[in-house]
């Protein structure tokens, strides 16, 4: 590699929604998912080292970033997981690997189980596979009440809240990462989407899910910061032993979200997973 590749915003309508998303590279396609919360930013670090050998796709999900935020839309896993596959299918793609953080790991986990046809490979960073990997925060949104009277209120205040518990290094919480993690939550909708993904990701078959783990037919890579204070690290090994194809790789020095503390290690797994080295002197 003699460079960073450029990868640039772009536009895309995906499921009759306009969808913004970074996109460069060229080569086989992935697709990067961000987390609750998160958008297209989180992946700022980590797309320029994959896009020389990839075609590299980062969107926001509807609700998310600068995507369009419908009222009504399915917010649940499985909403999210239909409107992944009309993403594929509007930048003409059969098929593609899937790199997928946090909750977005848990879309394209949900995309895996329910089309494995489109997926490739599966990588899942920080993702919850369990009931147990459901933060507090969750739970509180899930009560109707508490979570009707805290939407309006959502704001850059509680991306400011919970910001510290997703950085080992805190240094990463910049004002930049701040206003755009806050975004969304910029207007009524925006809000309405975020609260909403909280209040249904935890859906009532979810324990048929779980049992589904065991026909999963892509290959898995699960990315897993020593310091991950969101998501348990059982969880990920009983996980990786449930499904035929898993592989867990745990990373010193960082927290829930690698691609944004330890980007060249996520890269350089990546590379090994997919079967190229990114970060390769050329």
């Amino acid at each position: 590699m003699t460079g960073p590749a450029l990868v640039a915003p772009a536009w895309a309508e995906a499921g009759g929604l306009k969808t913004y998303l970074l996109r460069g590279g060229t080569g086989d396609p992935v697709i990067f998912l961000h987390g609750l919360g998160a958008s297209s930013y989180s992946w700022r670090r980590l797309l320029p080292l994959l896009a020389p050998d990839h075609e590299v796709f980062a969107p926001d999900f509807p609700g998310y970033g600068r995507s369009d935020k419908p009222e009504r839309f399915d917010y649940t896993f499985t909403g999210l997981a239909r409107w992944l596959a009309a993403f594929l299918d509007a930048c003409g793609l059969r098929r593609a690997v899937l790199v997928g953080s946090s909750m977005g790991g848990a879309v394209a986990l949900r995309l895996a189980l329910d089309m494995p046809e489109r997926v490739s490979k599966l990588v899942l960073i920080g993702a919850p596979v369990s009931l147990a990997d459901a933060p507090r925060l969750l739970s509180i949104m899930r009560r109707p009440w508490l979570s009707r009277l805290l939407e309006p209120l959502l704001g850059r205040w509680a991306v400011r809240l919970v910001a510290p518990t997703a950085y080992l290094d805190q240094a990463n919480i910049t004002p930049d990462l701040l206003d755009e993690y806050s975004l969304a939550l910029a207007s009524r909708a925006g809000r309405h989407a975020v609260a909403e993904t909280m209040r249904r990701c935890i859906s009532p078959d979810l324990p048929g899910v779980i049992q589904r783990y065991a026909l999963l037919e892509p290959p898995v890579l699960f990315i897993r910061g020593d310091h991950d204070a969101v998501v348990g690290g059982g969880s990920a090994e009983d996980f990786c032993r449930a499904v035929p194809h898993g592989r867990l790789l745990r990373l010193p020095d960082c927290g829930h979200l690698p691609q944004e503390e330890k980007p060249e290690a996520v890269a350089a797994a990546l590379a090994e997973f997919l079967g190229r080295d990114p970060l390769a002197a050329g």
